[in-house]
């Protein structure tokens, strides 16, 4: 719509690659032989549906890998709901994959049924590569690690440069000022709307209460605890309830 100002937030799909516990890692980690299985060649098996993981393998493959006898053969895979399905089946079977592709809110449900291993002692300086709040993603609060961050989803915030200048609006940089700057705008224009809200996209609502500081999953010893009617969730429904 030509007259309407739109704000978007962006939201890229976010994975981590876990390592899961299958069959074969499950018989080396228990071989009287350990010693000697890690001294030889070791084949793993990745399920991605990451469009030219294929390529990024060839190159680990053709380089450190061959260097290490580390060889990992790609398995493409349906994303989402699926794929998990897929895990907890194949884990169930005694038959899970190596390394696996996992969405960050898969991971809750793939830990609580056993099918990742805790691969705190092997990832070495990895965390001081990533952002606090990125990381805590594949720790679940806890001190396991069960995935290593692959990508993240970054919100991002668009606007219409000639529109804004039509109605004099300046570019908000807090929650505060773009609250300000839709009533500014309904005043001048009440027929326009500075954004719209998806009412059926859970992903967006709950980016922007996990930028709030709503942490929705945590651990207490052995139990889940689920907090989705906490202060910074609440602030962000009303926000928009307001807006």
């Amino acid at each position: 719509m030509p007259n309407t100002q739109r704000r978007r937030l962006f939201k890229v799909a976010a994975s981590a690659v876990a390592v899961a516990l299958g069959a074969t890692a499950l018989a080396a980690c228990g071989s009287s032989d350990d010693d000697e299985a890690r001294s030889g060649p070791v084949s793993l098996t990745y399920w991605t549906w990451t469009p030219g993981m294929d390529k990024v393998v060839d190159l680990w493959n053709k380089g450190p890998g061959k260097k290490e006898q580390i060889t990992v053969t790609v398995k493409k895979q349906a994303s989402g709901d699926t794929l998990v399905t897929k895990i907890l089946t194949a884990h169930k079977a005694g038959k899970a994959p190596d390394l696996v592709q996992a969405e960050y809110q898969a991971l809750p449900t793939l830990v609580s049924n056993d099918a990742l291993a805790d691969i705190a002692k092997d990832v070495g300086d990895a965390k001081s590569k990533f952002a606090d709040g990125v990381w805590q993603q594949t720790t679940l609060g806890t001190d396991a690690v069960y995935a290593v961050p692959q990508d993240i989803g970054p919100m991002m915030f668009y606007y219409r440069e000639d529109l804004f200048e039509k109605y004099g609006l300046t570019v908000p940089t807090t929650w505060e000022q773009f609250a300000e700057t839709a009533r500014a705008l309904k005043k001048k224009a009440p027929d326009t709307d500075l954004t719209t809200f998806s009412a059926n996209d859970s992903g967006l609502f709950a980016g922007l209460a996990q930028q709030a500081g709503a942490k929705w999953w945590t651990t207490a010893g052995d139990k889940w605890q689920v907090g989705i009617n906490d202060a910074a969730t609440k602030k962000v429904a009303d926000f928009w309830a307001a807006s």
